[in-house]
């Protein structure tokens, strides 16, 4: 445990955290210069994020504003992330079908763009609704999901949040080695890239690993390591999770002026806020403090406030709402699955058919031209030889597709320059082999022409005689 300690308080030391330029002010410094309407819409949703857990109200009147822009001036990438923004703030306050509705919306954007970050994006989104309603197993799809784009893209930033996301799944449902493990390398990730909020939210994962697991003074440790990694970032949301989360430890080691003063903030900063679940966490457990101490006034008046977060967060209008857009998105994602699967199958018989044709061309040209005795006209070899090109270019064409989209995410005018640079290779080969061909069948067609003569020749000598 010492050892655990030890690294615990060296990596603080060492991640530099007053080293690191305040995002923030980046962002609000660029936005000041800013003229062109995509590049501001983009640092205002950046912007918005960097606001979302600790002014919710503010990251939502900058994501409001990048839609406003986006939608204005057709830049629907741009309309994707800042409605993926607003699907935060939605989430971070506790209005989960609201949430849901905007995350689907962002997610069919992103979709018909390819923009397979915009996509991973929104899978975290869902994720995470999935997460606070209790469906850990279904959020965890969505997360691995996401996870293998964040890889397949090198997103640094994203892989730590998804890693973090997923420990906390795995914590949820008591799969602790499995919580650990996540985490860790969620901390690993960010310390790697000096990724404030997440290294400050892996250490609370941390502690709450650890006190799940009956280790309150090593739990106790994380979550104070935890606490200036989320003041640098003001991250209030994060702050109040840890402050009930020390409370918690207090509790258990029977420190109960400790745990009515963490407690406590908890509550205030969660209320001041607007965190519903935060303020739903931490009322339900004053309520049960309280009541353990026969402060019936106090008890009462925070299971008041629990009941009324929990009646916003989950009345029956709000399930059923969240469980008709829950269903139609798992249709929706088997249908796309489906489509995909018919379309890569297709693809696979399209790639077979073209190569049987190419195939078959290739040695009706190369037969034609080393036969001992069939005469070729040159213009048939032509003919041949520009039907083998055709093929070969829908052949390429075909199979790079898919990674062409990708790389030029799906714009028409790369994907165009492309496939005519691939022409302008194939064609001089194709010169090159044509020239190459007409040469070996004139040379073939000269020898059998004059072995033709020579036959006449004789024929005719022998009949003389």
């Amino acid at each position: 445990m010492k050892k655990i300690f030890s690294f615990l308080l060296m990596s603080f030391c060492i991640t530099g955290i007053n080293a690191q330029t305040g995002i923030k002010d980046s962002l609000k410094l660029l936005l000041q210069k800013e003229q062109a309407d995509t590049s501001r819409a983009l640092l205002l949703a950046d912007l918005s994020f960097e606001y979302i857990e600790s002014k919710p109200d503010t990251a939502m009147a900058l994501a409001l504003e990048a839609l406003s822009i986006s939608r204005r001036t057709g830049f629907i990438k741009g309309e994707a992330l800042s409605l993926n923004r607003v699907g935060n703030v939605y989430n971070v306050l506790g209005n989960y079908p609201k949430a849901m509705e905007i995350f689907l919306q962002a997610l069919k954007i992103n979709e018909k763009l390819g923009n397979l970050d915009g996509i991973r994006r929104n899978l975290v989104g869902v994720g995470n609704i999935y997460f606070e309603q209790g469906d850990y197993r279904q959020a965890l799809e969505y997360l691995f999901k996401a996870k293998a784009l964040a890889e397949k893209i090198n997103n640094k930033r994203s892989i730590a949040v998804i890693l973090i996301n997923i420990g906390a799944n795995y914590y949820r449902l008591k799969i602790f080695d499995s919580a650990r493990i996540y985490t860790q390398q969620s901390y690993d990730v960010a310390s790697g890239i000096n990724y404030v909020r997440i290294i400050g939210g892996s250490l609370i994962n941390m502690g709450d690993i650890h006190f799940e697991t009956g280790q309150n003074n090593l739990a106790l440790e994380y979550y104070r390591l935890s606490i200036p990694y989320s003041k640098k970032e003001e991250n209030d949301l994060r702050l109040s999770q840890t402050f009930l989360g020390i409370a918690k430890v207090f509790e258990k080691n029977g420190q109960y002026d400790s745990v009515h003063f963490y407690a406590k903030q908890s509550f205030l900063i969660a209320r001041g806020k607007g965190f519903t679940k935060e303020i739903l966490d931490a009322g339900s457990f004053l309520s049960s403090f309280y009541k353990k101490r026969q402060n019936v006034d106090s008890a009462f008046f925070y299971l008041e406030v629990a009941k009324a977060a929990n009646d916003s967060m989950f009345n029956q209008q709000n399930v059923k709402q969240l469980q008709n857009m829950t269903v139609d998105e798992k249709f929706r994602q088997e249908d796309i699955a489906i489509a995909a699967l018919k379309a890569k199958e297709e693809r696979r018989h399209n790639l077979e058919y073209v190569a049987i044709i190419v195939s078959l061309l290739t040695f009706l040209i190369f037969f034609l031209a080393l036969s001992r005795s069939i005469i070729v006209k040159q213009k048939f070899i032509k003919f041949c030889g520009i039907l083998g090109l055709l093929a070969v270019f829908e052949f390429i064409n075909l199979y790079i597709h898919p990674y062409l989209a990708h790389i030029t995410n799906h714009s028409p005018l790369w994907m165009l320059l492309i496939l005519i640079g691939i022409g302008a290779l194939l064609v001089p080969l194709h010169h090159w082999l044509e020239k190459w061909i007409t040469r070996i069948i004139i040379e073939k067609n000269k020898k059998l022409r004059l072995a033709a003569a020579k036959k006449t020749i004789e024929e005719l000598e022998i009949k003389k005689e």
